[in-house]
């Protein structure tokens, strides 16, 4: 299925291998979120959606990826939720 969102970004989530096409324009919203002084946790969702809809319903990104991404948070806060 070759769903696309207001911005023209393909719906990453949906879209087969075989549907791949010159051109194509994919991504994801990815926001950290921090819990506490202590915790925090990135999420990623479709580009289309708000911050708080990636915070509530987005998928939690494996801590090697979102400590990159985010560093300073990293050096600042201890735990992270993975």
């Amino acid at each position: 299925m070759r769903e696309k969102n207001e911005n023209g970004t393909l719906n990453s989530y949906v879209i087969n291998g075989h549907e791949i096409q010159s051109n194509d324009n994919y991504g994801y919203k990815i926001i950290a979120v921090i819990h506490s002084k202590d915790f925090w946790t990135a999420y990623m969702g479709l580009t289309d959606w708000s911050d708080y809809a990636v915070a509530s319903g987005g998928d939690t990104v494996s801590y090697d990826i979102a400590r990159q991404l985010f560093p300073t948070i990293d050096a600042m806060i201890p735990n992270y939720n993975n």
